[in-house]
């Protein structure tokens, strides 16, 4: 039994993630292609041997005329949410990059359009599919570090020249092996809705959330553009459900050929972790002197941008739950919009109120 999924977007993430996850699984099928711009379409169709009937210039025309079982839309931020209710309308089962959206009441709106519709909605984050990710995880749900009380994040990234609308120096970085991104996607505000808020930081703070279980309630933040058009640099302190407080940073000016960091340091009543997600490395500590290193995960497993395209695939099959599931794209994409409200007003905000105006 296979899974026939289609993919509306062939651009960078699409080539690079999603159809190679789905041309890898003997359970998948790729049923379609939808993407407006013709080379990108030829690309992708000659690289994945996706044949021409296959191949579409417009996502609705794909989902009328393929049959599916699931869709992935891995598109630029802005055209997420109307891509999206068209896949959840025909009642498919969705794989959406991230940021789930831009605007939270677009976010909650799809949320509640696939809970209608009897179908499941995958937030693309592949963070929340590391076995090591999932060790934290079960170690906080399991009591290990009692009741948090303290969290800290960074988060530094290489894209500041994506926010410049130059893609081409990270080719070899980010791995643009059959389209690049385009020139306007991460530059554009327009577009992508901001910088480094809606690119990066929806990354660090929905897999705070996963690992924790924690909910924002309100932010002060500072946001900072530079020379740019959009967010480079992003500072929050935050307040959760549970009266914890924390910090969460991030950066997009890491230089190409330089390491990145995701580090999590979570402080408890009873202990607390210490989480460099890159390199793997993820140590729990206990009461009386207890000192517990989880086993890192190889390096070609502790970023698997394949596992969202073969959680869709598992989820169609009826085989599997959602392992990202609408509900915390939909907090993380509030969290984000109450950092950009709060970081323009210069007071603290709480989550989930309104949403951003550009």
């Amino acid at each position: 039994m296979t899974a026939r999924i289609g993919v509306i977007g062939c651009g960078w993430w699409a080539t690079r993630a999603h159809l190679p996850a789905l041309k890898a699984n003997p359970d998948a099928v790729i049923a379609g292609i939808a993407d407006p711009d013709p080379e990108n379409r030829k690309r992708a169709a000659e690289r994945f041997a996706v044949p021409p009937d296959r191949v579409f210039a417009d996502a609705d025309e794909m989902l009328e005329k393929a049959e599916l079982d699931g869709a992935i839309v891995a598109v630029p931020h802005s055209a997420h949410a109307p891509l999206a209710r068209a896949v959840l309308r025909k009642k498919r089962h969705l794989l959406l990059e991230k940021p789930m959206t831009i605007h939270p009441p677009d976010a909650r709106a799809l949320a509640a359009l696939a809970e209608a519709n009897g179908v499941e909605l995958i937030v693309g984050y592949p963070w929340h599919y590391s076995r090591q990710v999932l060790a934290v995880r079960d170690a906080i749900a399991e009591g290990r570090i009692g009741e948090i009380e303290y969290v800290s994040c960074q988060f530094a990234s290489i894209v500041r020249e994506l926010y410049r609308g130059n893609p081409e120096p990270y080719r070899d970085v980010l791995g643009y092996s059959v389209n690049p991104p385009g020139m306007r996607t991460y530059a554009d505000p327009e577009i992508a809705g901001g910088g480094q808020g809606q690119t990066q930081v929806t990354h660090s703070a929905a897999l705070l959330f996963f690992l924790t279980g924690l909910k924002p309630v309100s932010v002060a933040a500072l946001t900072e553009s530079f020379e740019l058009a959009v967010d480079l640099a992003d500072a929050v302190v935050v307040r959760f459900d549970n009266r914890a407080v924390g910090s969460l940073g991030s950066t997009g000016s890491v230089l190409p050929g330089q390491e990145e960091m995701l580090e999590y340091r979570i402080f408890g009543t009873r202990g607390h972790i210490t989480f460099d997600v890159n390199e793997g490395s993820a140590v729990i500590y206990g009461a009386a002197g207890a000192i517990d290193r989880l086993p890192a995960p190889p390096l070609e497993e502790r970023y698997p941008d394949w596992a969202p395209a073969d959680n869709l695939v598992d989820v169609a099959l009826g085989r599997a739950p959602n392992g990202s599931p609408a509900s915390l794209g939909v907090l993380t994409v509030e969290f984000v919009d109450a950092m950009y409200r709060a970081g323009r007003e210069g007071r603290t905000v709480p989550v989930g109120e309104g949403e951003m105006v550009r």
